[in-house]
Formats: C-alpha cells, structure tokens, sequence
C-alpha cells in the first residue's frame, strides 16, 4: 500500500470513527436530555449490583410514572429511601402497605439481595416511578465524562479529534484532485500528424463504403461546418452544470468526430462524458478548455486529408 492510499485509508477510517461518536452522542443526548421532556419518562443510573443479574451496574433505567394506588408486589420502582442520604433507590416491591389515612407504603429487596430493605417506604405523591426497560452499559460513559480527569481533558481530545478529521478532509481533497487531473494519457499529445491523418482517410473510406464518396465528402464538410457550434455548445452546457443537457451536447461531438475519424477529439469528449455523469465539474472543465485547440487541430487534419 502506497502513502497516498494509506492516507486516504486513515482518513476514512476518522470520518467513519467521526460518524460513529457523533450518532452516539446524539442518540445518548435524546434519550438522557430530551426523551424525559418530550415522552416523560425518568433515567437513573444503577450505581450497585443489587438488582443484578436484570440491572447491572452502569446500566440507565428508564421508569414511567404510575399512580402510587397501582402498584403491585414484583415491580421495580425508583424512589427516595426514608433513611440516610434519601438516595434514589431502584428495587423490587416485595410488600405493599395501605395505611389508614390513605397512603401507600412499600417494602423493597434487591434482586440479589438475600433479604427485603431494612425500611419501609411511604410512596409520596399520588405517583411512582415504575420501571419500563434497561439501557445497558451507558451509565458508565455518563460517570465517566463526569470525572475531574475527563473533563480537565476532554476539551483538549476535542480539539484534537477535529484536527485530525480536518486533516483527513484536505487529504481526501488532495488524493480525489491528484486523480482527477488528467495526464498524458487521457488528453490527447501533440503527435506527428500521418497517423491522425490515417484515422481521417480510414474513416471516410468507411463512409464511402457504407454510402457514397460523395456523401462522405459532404458529411466531412458539414462536420467541419459544424465544429465550432458544437465546441461552443459544449462549453456552455458544461458551465451551466446541466447534466443532460451537457451529455446531449458532448455525446453530439463525439458520436460525430468518430464518424469522421477525429480520435483526439472524439476521445476528448468521452472524458468529458464521463466528468459529466459522474458531475465532476472540475475535471469537465479542464478537458473543455482544451477542446477549441483540439478541434482546430482535428479541421486542419481532416483538410489536408481531404487535399490529399
């Protein structure tokens, strides 16, 4: 593998890595930021392994409130323990208490846990927060860019990750206008002119053969006739970025140049084609700029040949 292809690898492989970070950043962004606003649904993040093997520790927990009178033993609520911190508890009812002023009151256990809390619970408010679904392993990112190291770096990988995507941007340029210039062997050479003067004299013996000399020699001179028009058409439709029009207008000259065996010209105008399809304006640019000269070349072949 050459450097120009290994560059071009590495620069893909950023982009692709870019797309990656940022889809994920923008699906963690929804569902942590704004699914709670639109759907209402609450996160937490499990910070123990008490419910393990179902809630892992990192996994987010997504809860939907429900009323407090509706819940049942074997639900997984989130909710503020009665005793030290507060803290928000994820755990499975495993007892529910209706007290005589109306209330409700719970009692939890941890899925590996081998015995309930050691409280019990009055659920305040008309609702609880009931356990939906499990977003695994996210939580852990969360915690992560919430550290001090994180965050006293994270600005400068930032920076250092839209270099390197910047970089990998002006490579790519680079690599796709080194391959789109053309070369010796894509645009016609100054050459000795007997063989392009060959091409004319075989081409429109294969006109007289079809149909007449004299016709072949009329079609010469209509084609000569009407070089300069097409050239300019050509020109024009490519400047206006008109793919159909462009590919009328250069399919034009080069079905025509063949006929008459102006191969330069004709192989020129494929070129251009083919810019044309694949909207390589760039590239259709710089072979039209050659055209004129081109064309007065091919005029002046086919005059001698046609002198001879």
């Amino acid at each position: 593998m050459t450097f120009q292809r290994l560059r071009t690898a590495l620069a893909r492989l950023a982009g692709f890595a870019l797309t990656v970070v940022l889809v994920g950043c923008l699906a963690v962004f929804g569902l942590i930021a704004l699914g709670p606003h639109v759907f209402g649904y609450r996160t937490a993040t499990m910070l123990t392994g008490s419910m393990d093997p179902g809630i892992t520790p990192g996994d987010v927990v997504l809860s939907v409130p429900q009323p407090a009178s509706e819940v049942e033993v074997g639900d997984v609520i989130s909710y503020h323990i009665p005793v030290e911190d507060h803290r928000v508890e994820t755990h499975r009812v495993v007892e529910v208490i209706h007290n005589e002023n109306g209330t409700v009151a719970v009692r939890t256990q941890g899925d590996a846990n081998e015995a309930p809390d050691p409280w019990t619970a009055t659920l305040d408010g008309d609702t609880v927060w009931e356990m939906k679904t499990v977003v695994p392993w996210i939580g852990n990112g969360i915690r992560a860019l919430r550290t001090p190291f994180v965050q006293g770096k994270i600005f400068w990988a930032a920076l250092g990750l839209m270099l390197l995507v910047g970089l990998s941007m002006i490579w790519s340029r680079d690599d796709e206008d080194d391959a789109h210039v053309p070369t010796d062997a894509h645009v016609p050479t100054e050459e000795s002119p007997e063989p392009r003067r060959a091409a004319y004299a075989d081409a429109l013996a294969s006109l007289s053969e079809e149909l007449d000399d004299e016709y072949a020699l009329v079609f010469a001179g209509q084609w000569s006739d009407l070089l300069p028009r097409r050239v300019e058409r050509v020109d024009v439709t490519v400047s206006s970025r008109e793919v159909s029009d462009a590919l009328d207008a250069v399919l034009s000259l080069k079905v025509s140049s063949v006929t008459v065996g102006a191969c330069d010209l004709a192989d020129a105008a494929a070129l251009i084609e083919a810019a044309v399809r694949d909207e390589d304006w760039a590239l259709a640019d710089t072979v039209v700029s050659r055209i004129p000269d081109l064309a007065d070349r091919s005029r002046a072949d086919l005059t001698a040949c046609l002198a001879a």
